[in-house]
């Protein structure tokens, strides 16, 4: 919890910038506006969004099968013709969209301004569900199974999606992505493949929120301080965890930093996970010609066996693994934490708004370079240019072409750089707070997202604050780019550290060439989320390790090793 009010309504402002990839879904079963003509009714209503068509027509939308996918995303991607290419929706009708997704706030917004917006200019009533990861798959997987699926939903794994695909849950995407243009900019021969199971596209791939600019940031103030060096490996990392914990780095002679926290609710290793690269790759690979896993060559081991030193010589956070993200920010952004993954940019913008515009806090951070250990002397970052989740539509949707045509058109219209693309993101853009932001296009076709942050905070009241996970519906920073000047003094170095972590080296993504069992993938992660916390708390020996390695084999591992050496095309272990 936050310790003081004003840390309270820093978060509040800071929450503003941080955006993540989220998931939705929505369903038929949910509250109805009085009048409206749900479905395929015969009563037309009126669309007060002023995008209305009055000439319905399919034309010009292509066949599924005559889908074109490209090669590599745009360079400078284009809004597509509105009017045009949404010919095909009969705006005189009303639809309910029931929409899920993972978000950071994960709460109602009493006056939710975003959803107002979309309902108007939509003709569409929306009931919105935003929870963290493991509730929104938990949630996911009850309402399909009740009978009370979601129309839409915005997942992070594409595991989830493949066991529901099978299951006979789902749209085939390939149904719905003709009337999704500015979508099909982006839905690449790569991204195709990847979220096609069995000749099916199960799915469709989301935009990454952070292309590859998450990275490891250090108080390179702290090491100044200790008179410490840039760490180089995981014996360095340990001597500046424990430096920056028993050495006073702030100077208020309290016993109250520490070097990270895991921030991911109890629910995973959080921004800690990226500390494995230091041990070797963290997903499936090849190592001579044989299929390899962090599982099965020690890096996991490793990680984990580091993650417990670093807890019994309590350097970590008193409530490190529980915490949630926000939380963490009382932490973080308040001199308490000597390193956090984190994208470069965010952290800059969110460290100066938090020490009320002090530019000599732009100077406390700087990423780390990727780290080596005793095992693992090829100093890498994870694997990099996956899609940032996977959107589901409920087979159910197929059967209302009407409503199906809806949701492609909002979806599409809030992709970007299209017509809705800035109303969600970030709190709300010009549509929803006309005096505080506004979007600024540059001269290379580009565009720049500019807002006055302290007015804004003002008006973001925390009943408020649940909006601002309607940026994990379309949100990417792909293509954004920032306004250097010194009003905003975050740009120009978050730019660079962010260009910075994308040019670390990073190990192969295999990920992308494989089709695993999404129910073996699934029950493989509850396992490993159950078990890994006990060897971090000492309530399981690592003497046990080659034991559960057997029993991880057991609960599917063995399955997926056997489907990943066969899709590759290399040997077993």
């Amino acid at each position: 919890m936050f310790r003081k009010t004003t840390a309270t309504m820093v978060s509040l402002l800071l929450v503003l910038t941080l955006l993540l990839a989220a998931c939705s879904s929505n369903s038929n079963n949910g509250p109805k506006s009085s009048g409206s003509n749900e479905g395929s009714g015969k009563t037309p209503t009126t669309n007060t969004g002023g995008d209305s068509s009055t000439d319905v027509s399919d034309a010009g939308v292509v066949k599924p099968e005559d889908l074109v996918y490209p090669k590599a995303f745009p360079d400078v991607p284009k809004a597509v013709d509105y009017d045009k290419s949404y010919a095909y929706d009969d705006m005189s009708k009303a639809y309910t969209i029931d929409i899920m997704l993972q978000g950071f706030i994960n709460q109602p917004a009493t006056k939710d301004m975003i959803k107002e917006f979309y309902e108007k200019t939509f003709n569409v009533t929306i009931n919105f569900t935003n929870l963290a990861q493991e509730d929104l798959v938990n949630k996911t997987n009850v309402r399909f199974a009740s009978g009370d699926a979601p129309d839409v939903v915005l997942l992070g794994e594409r595991s989830v999606a493949q066991a529901l695909f099978k299951q006979n849950q789902l749209l085939d995407a390939t149904q719905i992505l003709p009337y999704m243009p500015q979508m099909m900019n982006y839905v690449t021969e790569e991204y195709k493949k990847w979220a096609t199971d069995d000749g099916k596209m199960i799915g469709i791939p989301r935009l990454p929120t952070f292309p590859d600019v998450w990275g490891n940031f250090i108080r390179q103030d702290w090491l100044k301080k200790l008179d410490m060096e840039m760490p180089k490996t995981a014996d360095e990392l340990f001597a500046y965890a424990k430096a920056v914990t028993e050495k006073d780095p702030d100077g208020n002679n309290k016993a109250d930093t520490w070097f990270m926290g895991a921030a991911g609710a109890g629910q995973g290793w959080g921004m800690m996970y990226g500390l494995i690269d230091m041990f070797g790759d963290r997903s499936w690979n090849v190592k001579d010609n044989k299929i390899n896993h962090p599982m099965l060559d020690g890096t996991e081991k490793a990680f984990l066996e580091f993650i417990k030193k670093l807890n019994d010589n309590k350097l970590l956070a008193p409530d490190w693994y529980t915490i949630q993200w926000e939380q963490f920010k009382s932490y973080s952004l308040q001199n308490k934490i000597g390193m956090v993954n984190y994208p470069g940019w965010n952290l800059l913008q969110e460290q100066y708004s938090a020490s009320q515009n002090n530019k000599d806090t732009l100077q406390n951070w700087a990423p780390v370079p990727p780290l080596t250990s005793a095992m693992n002397s090829d100093g890498k970052l994870g694997p990099g240019g996956s899609p940032g989740g996977i959107t589901i539509i409920s087979k159910k949707v197929g059967d209302d072409p009407g409503k199906m045509k809806r949701i492609a058109h909002f979806l599409d219209a809030v992709q970007y750089p299209n017509k809705y693309y800035w109303v969600g993101n970030q709190g709300g853009g010009p549509e929803i707070w006309p005096d505080y932001t506004k979007v600024t296009k540059n001269d290379d076709g580009t565009y720049f997202y500019d807002s006055d942050m302290s007015k804004l905070q003002n008006e973001m009241k925390p009943e408020l604050k649940g909006m601002m996970d309607w940026q994990s519906v379309g949100y990417t920073l792909i293509w954004e780019r920032h306004k250097y000047s010194d009003e905003f003094p975050y740009n120009e170095p978050g730019d660079k550290y962010q260009d910075q972590v994308r040019a670390y080296p990073r190990v192969t993504n295999y990920d992308m060439l494989l089709n695993p069992d999404g129910p073996t993938v699934n029950r493989l992660k509850d396992f490993v989320q159950k078990n890994e916390i006990s060897f971090v708390l000492g309530k399981r020996s690592f003497d046990d390790w080659d034991k559960y390695v057997e029993e991880w084999k057991k609960a599917g591992g063995e399955k997926l090793i056997e489907q990943a050496a066969e899709q590759l095309g290399v040997g077993k272990p």
